[in-house]
């Protein structure tokens, strides 16, 4: 397709980009970007990639995404370190843009008719990328050959798979195990253990969950790494999209009002300061052994690790019922590769995915991230512990699939958090849970009109 014709085909509208310039200036994220990832430097040396265009010299494939942890960085950097010694007739330019606006991002890209070659996302969060046309569909692609199989659906759009996702992320209780060795406690199954181990803590006199109350998503994680599991146990895999379409309200849904009030009671176990603790704070707190547990995502493990080599972690669902075998861990995407359908260098395109697929940079990128790889054929017997503990809920099946219960989107998402966030701060003798879901039905039921 000419770049006009590709112009005048974008329906997207036009809004502010924020990326990474040739300068390196970098808006909205905190890492600086490395030198590696700036651009995979090639030679021209005599050995090409299958499908490279040797006659006119390297062929260069733009890769962009929006990864913030540092780890996460330092994977991608050695992966295509040695993508570049395998193929050095395949140079990879790579920019960072901000997560917060990496959609907008996109959009200015493709109606310039500049799309990378390869972008980050979530494709079920990005339909309308999908229904104009602007993602190749991967199926049968060789990259997805060994993907955990809820992963790929998760990357599903109308039939089509949209994206090669790298790893299986997952939302659950990391602990300290030294911590609760101190303490005299195990690991909970069930949601009665897990609260007798808060009060444990709390009667010597530590605050047993780190409580990043000043971050608007942490403070969603906290509650979705346990209601994913809930809601697909009890049939209420749709309630927030039910609730944002109008469908019905979240007003009379006991399972909604028992989550939140298990909500409620994890905010019980906090102190002041807690309304002030961001994201990296509280991976700061958590490296540091101040408090023995943190309820969030997996992608905080390579930051911890990196600011805690010697520290000894594992991982457990948070729980939700006092029957273990309801109590499943959150599995879905998270670090996602998207091929542009206007790409001039599929084959190189598709030689990168494929080489990000083999062992040897699925080691790579679970040894260097600490995130579980997507690789089912991939052994994790020199993995961390709670690595190795992840594997073990995935092989014994005892895990739910993010994408059975989809959140709200857009403004909706952004209005349901907010509630959230507000709701936790308050002090013990202000929080009420039916007025918490009075308030959520209404701001939804205004956004709504």
């Amino acid at each position: 397709m000419k770049k006009n014709d590709w112009k005048r085909g974008m329906a997207f509208g036009m809004t502010g980009l924020i990326l990474l310039s040739s300068a390196g200036i970098l808006t909205g994220c905190t890492s600086p970007q490395s030198e590696a990832q700036k651009e995979v430097k090639t030679s021209s040396g005599e050995m090409s990639a299958e499908g490279a265009d040797t006659e006119n010299g390297p062929v260069t494939i733009r890769l962009v995404h929006y990864m913030g942890e540092q780890t996460k960085r330092d994977a991608l950097d050695q992966m295509l370190a040695a993508f570049s010694e395998a193929y050095p007739d395949i140079k990879v330019d790579v920019e960072v843009v901000a997560s917060s606006s990496y959609v907008a991002t996109y959009k200015n890209y493709i109606a310039a008719g500049e799309a990378p070659d390869i972008m980050f996302g979530k494709p079920q969060t990005m339909t309308e990328f999908v229904e104009g046309g602007y993602f190749m569909d991967l199926t049968g692609e060789a990259c997805l050959e060994n993907v955990l199989p809820i992963l790929t659906d998760e990357c599903k759009v109308n039939g089509g798979i949209y994206g090669f996702p790298i790893d299986a992320q997952v939302k659950a209780c990391f602990y300290n195990k030294k911590m609760f060795r101190d303490a005299g406690v195990e690991v909970p199954k069930t949601k009665t253990e897990f609260l007798e181990v808060c009060d444990t803590f709390m009667d010597q006199g530590i605050y047993p969950l780190v409580h990043p109350y000043n971050f608007i998503h942490g403070v969603f994680h906290e509650l979705d790494s346990y209601f994913t599991s809930m809601a697909a146990a009890t049939g209420n895999e749709q309630v927030w999209l039910d609730s944002q379409n109008g469908v019905k309200d979240l007003t009379g849904n006991e399972t909604v009002k028992e989550a939140l009030e298990m909500f409620s009671k994890l905010a019980s176990y906090k102190d002041a300061g807690d309304t002030a603790v961001d994201q990296t704070q509280g991976v700061q707190n958590f490296a540091a052994g101040q408090r023995p547990m943190y309820i969030n995502g997996g992608w905080l493990m390579g930051d911890v690790l990196a600011a805690s080599p010697d520290g000894e972690f594992g991982m457990f669902p948070a729980p939700w019922s006092d029957n273990p075998e309801e109590n499943k861990l959150w599995v879905g995407i998270d670090d996602v590769f998207i091929v542009s359908s206007q790409t001039e260098h599929k084959d190189e395109v598709m030689t990168l995915l494929n080489f990000f697929a083999s062992e040897e940079c699925s080691k790579t990128w679970m040894d260097v991230s600490k995130l579980m790889t997507s690789n089912t054929a991939v052994s994790t017997e020199d993995a961390d512990d709670f690595i190795k503990e992840i594997k073990s809920y995935i092989d014994s099946d005892r895990i739910v699939s993010k994408s059975l219960v989809p959140d709200y989107t857009s403004e909706y998402s952004t209005a349901f958090r907010t509630k959230l966030q507000e709701f936790v701060t308050l002090d013990d003798s202000q929080r009420d849970v039916d007025q918490l879901i009075k308030e959520i039905d209404e701001e939804i039921g205004t956004i709504r009109q």
